[in-house]
């Protein structure tokens, strides 16, 4: 490789580390203080998603309860989740031609981009592009261990395996909660065992590949 693809596939990998980065710790902070701001929000009793607009569950009296500050927060950085993470997943694709994982990558990050800009009120759009976008980042966490270093691949499988066991966990919930909610989660706690690690997952993956940038 000459001096100059290997600079732009330097650049490459920087530019997809600090975008994945960004995508997730942005995520992680915006969704607390979105949480703070819905009167009477639970962990617990409320999926993610309801703090766009509640439709059919938990705090919802009416089809749809909208509350604006809330709504706008989470839709915003559901939206730059998965935008960031399409970056990501384009540059490290330009740098290093791994066509399984981007697909995945791309997929999670298409998943999110799209439940940002539809929210509840178009619930079978939005809930089929949530569940895209958890099955995609649960096997691009998997499949990411091909390439990431002891013990950061091993981190990544474990993380990507609970997302995708918690998936199906709410993906068919009837027969699972009937056993006291899952240890008592909830719907919202298990959704959380979806979504944090993936985002978890997002945040360690970004520094690992910036960090390999940096050395080379």
């Amino acid at each position: 490789m000459d001096r100059h693809s290997e600079g732009r596939r330097t650049r490459s990998l920087s530019i997809a580390g600090g975008a994945a980065f960004l995508a997730a710790a942005q995520w992680i902070l915006l969704v607390i203080v979105a949480e703070t701001r819905y009167p009477g929000y639970s962990v617990a009793a409320n999926f993610l998603s309801d703090l766009g607009a509640t439709c059919h569950r938990g705090l919802a009296a009416t089809p749809c309860v909208i509350v604006d500050t809330p709504s706008l927060i989470w839709n915003t950085t559901l939206s730059l989740l998965g935008l960031l993470s399409l970056v990501a997943a384009v540059f490290f694709y330009r740098a290093t031609r791994r066509r399984a994982f981007t697909i995945s990558f791309a997929i999670f990050g298409t998943g999110a981009l799209v439940a940002g800009v539809v929210p509840e009120t178009l619930l079978s759009v939005h809930e089929t592009a949530s569940l895209l976008s958890f099955l995609g980042g649960g096997v691009a966490a998997i499949l990411a261990t091909r390439f990431l270093k002891t013990p950061i691949n091993l981190f990544s499988a474990a993380l990507g395996a609970l997302a995708l066991i918690a998936t199906v966990v709410v993906a068919f919930q009837g027969p699972f909660f009937r056993w006291n909610g899952v240890f008592g989660l909830g719907l919202g706690g298990i959704e959380r065992m979806v979504v944090y690690p993936l985002v978890i997952w997002e945040i360690g993956f970004g520094s690992a590949i910036a960090i390999v940038a940096d050395r080379t």
